[in-house]
């Protein structure tokens, strides 16, 4: 028994060593802390943390260094043949009706996932068959990560009975942490984009809460209107252009001809999505209207398809990268699972595009008024 206790303790000692090492939270520029301090950042002996550490060198992760501190082998991390730690991306998104946002957070998930190691299986619960087998199996991945939940698939998850789960993009009821943009901080920063390039006139352009229920468009709301409140600019509900439908959606120059005569007095748009904004693009050229000669427009997520619109489009973009990178971390570092906060929000960043005029252009169309 003293045995098997003995074993038990260092091979947890070893488990959170590599826990902490792949998360990114042990070793400084590859360099592990001393013994002293891990063995109290651990909570066991100097005899228990030599066995864990020996382990860790047998299978060419640590690199002891006499003389000095040891360090991770970073490049042994990467080309090991069999994973270190298997977890497990999973939505419910159906083919073709993903928000394109998460494929960007999936993929930095990933690659930040590759180079320690770590392997990601992805798992669509849009199956109903295949999701009662996953909630069965749950616990054969070190970790998950949860991505797009519509409401019609919240039902699922009471059934996440894993220890270790974390959200991005939206927070998900009782999945204990959530990795987002701070998308009131967004709406702000999309305003203040437009007022400081000399607009005055907003219209904004979202799906319906009843035809797309995302808790994001309504903090990107927010954040645009009190800035705009602040600064003395009212925003009235004629103006917030709400897309209730497909038809809206697959009709969209008609969607906006529909409001024509508040597009007149226009002179800028916040879309709420990249894929809106461009919609917006071309149905406003459609009616008519010169983008930016006329109408400023700004769109949000930073999707690189936006990168491909002539001119490229003015965007509110998306921390993915540091998203999935974070989650990445909380779901690789359970042993401090509690001293994350529940919702990790992180600042997006404007990316300029020439859909918003500089200073001489604002000044013609000014005097083109």
């Amino acid at each position: 028994m003293i045995l098997e206790n003995s074993k038990f303790k260092y091979s947890k000692a070893r488990d959170t060593i590599l826990d902490a090492i792949l998360s990114g939270n042990l070793a400084q520029d590859s360099i592990l802390p001393s013994e002293q301090k891990l063995c109290g950042l651990l909570g066991v002996s100097r005899i228990t943390l030599r066995a864990a550490l020996r382990d860790l060198e047998e299978k060419g992760i640590i690199i002891k260094q006499h003389g000095s501190r040891s360090r991770v082998d970073r490049a042994a991390l990467r080309n090991m043949r069999d994973p270190l730690r298997r977890i497990a991306w999973v939505d419910t998104s159906r083919f073709g009706r993903t928000n394109p946002i998460y494929f960007d957070i999936f993929r930095s998930l990933s690659e930040a996932a590759a180079l320690c190691g770590v392997k990601v299986d992805y798992i669509t619960l849009a199956i109903p068959e295949l999701a009662e087998s996953f909630f069965e199996r749950q616990r054969e991945f070190d970790g998950l990560v949860l991505g797009e939940f519509t409401s019609a698939f919240h039902h699922y998850l009471k059934n996440f009975t894993h220890p270790n789960c974390v959200s991005v993009d939206c927070v998900c009821p009782g999945i204990a942490h959530c990795v987002k943009t701070d998308c009131y901080l967004g709406g702000r920063l999309a305003a203040r984009t437009l007022l400081d390039s000399g607009c005055s006139r907003p219209v904004c352009i979202l799906y319906a809460e009843s035809a797309a229920p995302y808790s994001p468009y309504g903090e990107r709301l927010r954040g645009f209107s009190d800035f705009l409140a602040e600064a003395g600019i009212d925003l009235p509900p004629e103006r917030i252009f709400e897309v209730k439908c497909a038809a809206d959606e697959d009709d969209f120059p008609g969607f906006l001809r529909r409001r024509l005569s508040i597009l007149k007095k226009t002179d800028c748009i916040f879309a709420f999505c990249d894929k809106q904004a461009i919609d917006t693009f071309h149905a406003l050229r459609k009616l008519g209207f010169d983008v930016p000669g006329q109408i400023s427009l700004v769109g949000f997520d930073g999707l690189v398809l936006s990168r491909f619109l002539s001119p490229p489009l003015a965007t509110i973009r998306q921390p993915v990268e540091e998203i999935g990178r974070k989650a990445l971390e909380i779901v690789l570092n359970p042993a401090e699972s509690s001293s994350y906060p529940p919702v990790i929000q992180i600042p997006p960043a404007l990316q300029p595009g020439g859909t918003i005029p500089g200073k001489s252009e604002m000044k013609l169309r000014k005097k083109a008024l």
